[in-house]
């Protein structure tokens, strides 16, 4: 007889517990035991009740996590799949908040935290160190995602207590919150379940886009269709993006859930990295945090251009997808350290790449003033230290006919986001060609961004409200004819980005009726 049938078998009779097989046809059989239930912090809680076992699962625990019922077997084919398994079937002892990084990848239950109290952000930077290092499947990137919200909460705000965790992730359930999928498909994330399919995702305008969905950011479906969030993951905007639908072909994806990620971006990097470069300046159309995390590492650099095309795009592809998915943008701006804390020094995270490719999470000192990559979305961004003498990615060349220096103006935050989508930097920084204030240079060009919220401003003919047109519409015509006369005889064009298409098309009228046809309006909606 099988000795792992002999194994069941006692554990039936012993214990009482029903084993769980794995589909047959798929390789040898494993099996887990679970270890001697840890201790508790002293309270009755390691000896539960009958009636405690109906509780929910997801509710928080004192001590540490009881995994298994002594005497449980469980066959697989793989240690990781085991505890996934168990997990699902409801025989992990854990709450919500390690469930939740059991599916983001941590599928060895060693890899769990312990659970302490308070929950601190050197815990929170081991954890997304150990995530990091886990491959990310179709099926494990929300939860990754999610987790990764979590945990960059943590290192924004600090040490929290393990039911406060708990309680955070039942955001995401309240909330139904999904993720874009790099295979262009809509997922949940808490379980990473596939919901619809949206797209094929593509490089646009500095992000993996599918339709109205962008890769790296959270939806909710409460309601039946989907909005963007705050970031408190609350539905921040009425306009709705796509209905919640059954899909039919959701069954067939249900089934390729341990594809790797990154395949679905290779495809979309394919058209922007058609040949291998030597450069970094080649890199300059794929996502700034993925290149600025390349340059930074001069061992991992020099292995890079000796690769094809192929093996570029597909590094490129895998580092964005681990980026993205851990900090919640593959983007990234540019500031100083002062720009970002105050003090002689601050201990801030710092992502960087070792010479195999290995994304490495450290939280350490770093002086004032030091340049650095600020990957920025969300709560808790990381930075990317820059190497002296490295011009950061999308930096102004030095040919460029001012300078960046502080913004030293207040605003609101989705002008704020509004005028980085554009500008490519901090909205702590302005570009300043003498006393004329700009909101960016790039590519040659001079840029203004002008975020939402001036639709209101203006009426349906495009002419300004009266109460507007004595006072904004007047500024906004100063401010156009100051910016030309300050670059007059340079050649240097100016363009004007625009968030709402109705306000776009009312400057345009603006500046015609004030003989201004040198400033470009363009919209381009805000992400």
């Amino acid at each position: 007889m099988r000795a792992d049938v002999v194994v069941l078998c006692l554990a039936l009779v012993v214990a009482g517990c029903a084993g769980v097989e794995t589909p047959s046809g798929r390789g040898g059989s494993r099996v887990l035991r679970q270890r001697a239930a840890y201790a508790s912090d002293g309270s009755s809680e390691g000896r539960r009740s009958a009636e405690a076992e109906d509780e929910d699962p997801e509710q928080p625990r004192r001590g540490q996590p009881v995994r298994l019922p002594s005497g449980t077997v469980i066959l697989g084919n793989r240690p990781g799949a085991l505890s996934r398994q168990a997990l699902e079937l409801g025989l992990l002892d854990v709450d919500a908040f390690e469930k939740l990084l059991v599916r983001a990848g941590l599928e060895d239950v060693d890899d769990l935290p312990a659970r302490r109290n308070p929950f601190t952000p050197e815990d929170a930077v081991e954890v997304l160190g150990r995530l990091m290092e886990k491959p990310v499947s179709l099926r494990s990137l929300p939860p990754r995602m999610a987790a990764g919200f979590l945990l960059r909460e943590v290192l924004e705000r600090g040490e929290v207590s393990r039911e406060e965790m708990v309680r955070r992730v039942a955001r995401f359930a309240r909330e139904q919150v999904a993720v874009l999928r790099p295979d262009g498909y809509l997922a949940w994330a808490l379980d990473g379940s596939t919901q619809q399919k949206v797209a094929p995702v593509a490089w646009k305008d500095g992000a993996f886009r599918a339709g109205s969905f962008e890769l790296g950011h959270f939806y909710s479906g409460r309601g039946g269709v989907f909005r963007h969030v705050d970031a408190q993951l609350r539905a921040s905007d009425w306009r709705p993006l796509a209905e919640v639908y059954d899909d039919a072909d959701v069954i067939n994806r249900s089934l390729d859930g341990a594809e790797d990620a990154f395949v679905g971006l290779y495809h979309a990097l394919g058209q922007v990295l058609s040949r291998p470069t030597d450069s970094i300046a080649g890199l300059r159309h794929l996502p700034a945090g993925v290149v600025a995390l390349i340059a930074s590492s001069p061992e991992y650099w020099e292995r890079f251009q000796l690769m094809t095309a192929g093996e570029q795009i597909r590094e490129v592809a895998r580092l964005a997808t681990n980026v993205l998915v851990t900090w919640g943008a593959a983007s990234a701006t540019t500031r100083t350290v002062t720009g970002m804390m105050a003090g002689a020094e601050a201990t801030v995270p710092v992502l960087s790449l070792s010479a195999e490719g290995a994304l490495v999470l450290e939280r350490i000192v770093v002086p004032v003033g030091r340049t650095a990559a600020v990957l920025s979305s969300g709560p808790g961004a990381a930075i990317v230290l820059q190497r002296a003498h490295t011009a950061s990615p999308g930096a102004a060349p030095s040919s460029g006919p001012g300078k960046w220096g502080p913004a030293r103006e207040s605003m609101s935050e989705r002008a704020r986001r509004y005028q980085e989508q554009i500008s490519g930097r901090s909205a702590d920084e302005a570009y300043w060609v003498g006393e004329v204030k700009f909101d960016g240079f790039k590519d040659g060009v001079l840029l203004e961004a002008k975020g939402p919220g001036y639709a209101n401003k203006f009426l349906d003919d495009l002419d300004p409200k009266d109460w507007f047109k004595h006072s904004g519409a007047v500024e906004m015509v100063k401010q156009a004819n100051r910016q030309l006369a300050r670059v007059k005889g340079t050649g240097i064009p100016i363009e004007w980005h625009i968030a709402e298409k109705k306000v776009a098309e009312a400057i345009r009228k603006l500046f015609q009726e004030n003989k201004i046809k040198e400033i470009a309006v363009i919209h381009t909606p805000a992400q």
